[in-house]
């Protein structure tokens, strides 16, 4: 029947919708989505929607999560600008002392040189993964939403929703970010090759 129909496109796009709301979270104080008079999503749930996805099973307070995740957002508009400028310099002072280490070794530059897509690119030092790998990989990418793998490891991820043919919502992301908190800070950090 017609009204079947229409319930089963609505709940088809209901998750895309809700990343829509989440973008626009911003903009507007309060949202109702509703179908056929049936409230379906609001800002309320499509928040906690996301605050469960992101905590996990951590004991994440909700004020910590949205002051984390401000703070990581405002970290990555501002890398943003410094990738779109290449300034190596003020990239380095948003990585943690650890990947620094790591990534200024010749013998992990080489590791990292020979998973690369183009062939023949060689990375001699950190400034060369900062413009052939860590730049190109992240351009003109959005971070939507976190993930918790400790109260101080943070994933920064891209998250997208699609149906499949059963209609089944596939959620899934992409890590973008890495981030530990080091002395109550936020701080970049590259995974190891292999990590």
């Amino acid at each position: 029947n017609q009204k079947e129909l229409k319930m089963e496109l609505a709940d088809y796009y209901i998750k895309d919708y809700r990343d829509i709301l989440n973008r626009l979270d911003n903009v507007l104080d309060d949202y109702t989505l509703e179908y056929d008079g049936k409230e379906i999503v609001t800002k309320e749930n499509t928040e906690d929607d996301e605050y469960s996805r992101s905590i996990g099973t951590l004991a994440v307070s909700k004020d910590t999560f949205n002051s984390d995740k401000t703070e990581i957002i405002s970290i990555i508009e501002k890398l943003s600008t410094i990738m779109k400028d290449f300034d190596y310099k003020s990239w380095l002072l948003y990585i943690d002392q650890e990947s620094i280490n790591y990534w200024q070794q010749p013998v992990n530059l080489k590791k990292a040189q020979s998973k690369l897509p183009v062939k023949g690119l060689r990375l001699r030092n950190l400034e060369d993964y900062f413009k052939y790998v860590f730049v190109p990989s992240r351009a003109g990418r959005m971070v939507s939403e976190i993930r918790y793998e400790s109260d101080t490891y943070v994933k920064a991820v891209q998250v997208t929703t699609k149906a499949d043919k059963s209609k089944n919502i596939q959620e899934r992301y992409v890590v973008y970010y890495y981030f530990n908190k080091i002395d109550g800070h936020w701080m970049l950090h590259l995974p190891e090759i292999g990590e």
